[in-house]
């Protein structure tokens, strides 16, 4: 590994620093506004091996803020991991990069995120965040959820966390950052959703849930969580459990809500590994 390119960041962190970054595997979930700019962050910051899970292609919509796309990435039908590979090299070809163009709930993804010595979830639904989550505590894997947020329900609000779970201190889910309702919507089969809706109509939160998304605050929050990373990872300092971006007000507050005691993900399925059974989720849709 050449020091030179890396000299100014040395200069925080040093030379080890810099190694245990290097030897980093880091699994990315979504490579789409948010996770787009953490590939990016994560190819400077040196992170010697990507596996990057995104099952979409670029579309229009996507270009005011997917880092490394192009015009013509439209009309070529770009996968958004293909996208994320080409800015990874052109940044550094050195770096492993791994592409898994499919759904998270799938055997190879899964494999993927076990072997990663650290995970990004940069999705948009609770269902993805519960599996995440689970996978992530039964493999002791530190997992980084990032969120961006634009709402205009009671006055326009908007900017995004970064929640870091590394231990049993509290989770997604006892943090009460998963809705349990619509972690389990998500994670329906077509059929039970269509069923479902038949029978009690769709919930008003499931109406519209693509909602407004800017380059500048996925920049922020992916900026937040790579700082995280890296303060855990070359050891200046633990990462904060939950920080919360304020953009209408333009502040970052630091979280420090106690979680709900005694949750099954940080109680029970913690550490558990294959005995957690999380493959469950990928083999029922087999």
């Amino acid at each position: 590994m050449s020091l030179g390119r890396y000299e100014r960041q040395l200069r925080l962190f040093g030379e080890e620093g810099q190694r245990r970054v290097r030897e980093s595997y880091v699994g990315i979930v979504g490579a789409g506004g948010l996770g787009s700019h953490l590939i990016q962050q994560l190819a400077f910051l040196g992170v010697g091996k990507l596996a990057i899970i995104d099952f979409d292609e670029l579309k229009e919509t996507d270009l005011n803020r997917l880092i490394g796309s192009r015009q013509d990435d439209i009309t070529t039908g770009a996968k958004k991991v293909d996208i994320a590979k080409r800015l990874v090299h052109s940044i550094n070809p050195s770096i492993e990069v791994t592409t898994i163009p499919k759904d998270l709930i799938d055997e190879e993804s899964f494999s993927a995120i076990k072997r990663a010595s650290c995970v990004f979830g940069c999705v948009d639904n609770d269902g993805a965040r519960l599996v995440l989550n689970e996978l992530c505590a039964a493999f002791e894997i530190p997992y980084f959820d990032l969120a961006s947020d634009i709402e205009n329900k009671t006055g326009l609000v908007y900017g995004g966390r970064v929640f870091v779970n590394i231990d049993d201190s509290g989770c997604l889910y006892c943090c009460n950052l998963i809705s349990p309702s619509q972690a389990r919507a998500d994670l329906m089969s077509p059929e039970a959703r269509r069923d479902e809706e038949t029978i009690y109509g769709i919930p008003k939160e499931h109406l519209d849930r693509t909602g407004p998304s800017v380059v500048s605050i996925n920049g922020i929050i992916a900026s937040l969580a790579v700082t995280e990373f890296m303060v855990m990872t070359v050891r200046l300092r633990s990462p904060k459990r939950l920080l919360q971006y304020h953009g209408h007000r333009g502040i970052v507050n630091l979280n420090v809500d106690e979680p709900y005691p005694g949750c099954y993900y940080c109680k029970y399925v913690r550490g558990r590994k294959e005995g957690a059974e999380v493959d469950r989720y990928w083999k029922a849709k087999k």
